[in-house]
């Protein structure tokens, strides 16, 4: 049902001062695919005459879709440990990534862009630090959801940022919009018309609290509200489709802003 690939890095030498590491990732992951895929590092990406199969211009530039990666973070941790998930036809862009993480450990993290190391780096849990890049060959991964009508209790693992009523939701979630978001969300992913669906269930439980983020973008110039609600939700008697749609969620995220690590969730049957 979905293709992906995933690319972990472990055991990186310096921490984070913060608890939200999704935004300096993020920022220095574009910076080191930049280098891997432009002639032109600084000028404007719509001057440039390739600009349109570029995979940084892709990922980074064009604000008129969602891009086919997510960056998998922990919130709260003293690492700045982190996975990529590629997603569909941004699995063949596995090499340009790879060699954009190793420039990122000679970029470096924080405003003094202190380079580090990893211990490890991973391709669909396969280690392959020691191995020449050019010498990689890898598999896509098929994710087919499982879960079927039930009962189930869904905890947020870093903020989810959605628009309701045209404002970020802040308490209480639409339990039907939300399900919506990741139809569309799959729907952009795989490049398909979405599935018209509309979620049915008896009753939900929830408990949201608002969770600030605030971080600067050196890109640019100017201050970023990564800002979203952190919490629960138990939904009793979920249809089947609904059911699958929150399963794939676990893997594509939910809500705005998924490239940064938000809307990371956990699904759980009761």
């Amino acid at each position: 049902m979905l293709k992906y690939i995933v690319i972990e890095v472990k055991g990186i030498s310096i921490k984070p001062l913060y608890s939200f590491t999704g935004s300096t990732i993020r920022g220095v992951f574009g910076r080191g695919l930049r280098y891997v895929c432009c002639p032109y590092v600084n000028g404007e990406c719509k001057q440039c005459e390739i600009y349109d199969s570029c995979v940084y211009y892709e990922f980074f530039e064009n604000l008129q879709i969602t891009p086919n990666f997510k960056l998998d973070i922990l919130l709260n941790s003293n690492s700045f440990d982190f996975k990529i998930f590629l997603f569909e036809h941004a699995t063949n862009y596995v090499k340009q990534v790879l060699i954009a993480i190793k420039n990122m450990a000679e970029i470096g993290f924080g405003v003094d862009r202190k380079p580090f190391q990893f211990k490890q780096l991973l391709l669909n849990s396969n280690n392959i630090t020691k191995y020449n890049i050019q010498d990689i060959n890898h598999d896509t991964l098929t994710f087919t959801p499982k879960l079927t009508a039930g009962d189930y209790h869904i905890t947020t693992l870093t903020p989810i940022r959605m628009k309701q009523n045209a404002k970020f939701i802040r308490s209480h979630m639409d339990f039907k919009l939300f399900i919506h978001q990741i139809a569309m969300r799959f729907a952009t992913i795989v490049n398909k018309p979405i599935i018209k669906h509309e979620a049915a269930f008896e009753h939900i439980e929830q408990n949201f609290n608002y969770y600030n983020i605030t971080r600067y973008s050196n890109r640019q110039e100017c201050k970023m509200d990564l800002s979203g609600v952190m919490g629960q939700v138990t939904v009793y008697k979920l249809d089947d489709y609904s059911a699958k749609l929150l399963e794939l969620a676990t893997i594509i995220n939910v809500g705005k802003s998924t490239t940064f690590g938000l809307g990371k969730i956990d699904v759980k049957r009761i």
